[in-house]
């Protein structure tokens, strides 16, 4: 599908810009040349970058978890010395 039809830049080419790092109308702007003619596509362009309603790439966002906590023996103590790394999948 085209998304902008003045500069014949198709979906295709806005997800690879916005996969490659376009994170701004600005950016697809310099990249392609997404709404430089008359700028009809500038809000269906926008809705492919991050957080947009067409975007297929995630938004990054820092996980918080528990501290590594050592194993204990029988006795309450450490059993090899170090910590065991706590590894929280989602």
């Amino acid at each position: 599908m085209y998304v902008c039809v003045c500069n014949a830049i198709t979906e295709r080419q806005v997800r690879a810009a916005v996969d490659g790092g376009a994170a701004t109308l600005d950016d697809l702007q310099f990249e392609l040349g997404v709404a430089t003619c008359c700028g009809t596509c500038a809000k269906t362009a926008v809705e492919y970058l991050p957080g947009g309603r067409c975007s297929s790439v995630c938004e990054a966002r820092a996980m918080t978890h528990a501290a590594a906590v050592p194993i204990a023996d029988q006795s309450g103590s450490a059993a090899n010395g170090f910590p065991i790394p706590i590894v929280a999948a989602a």
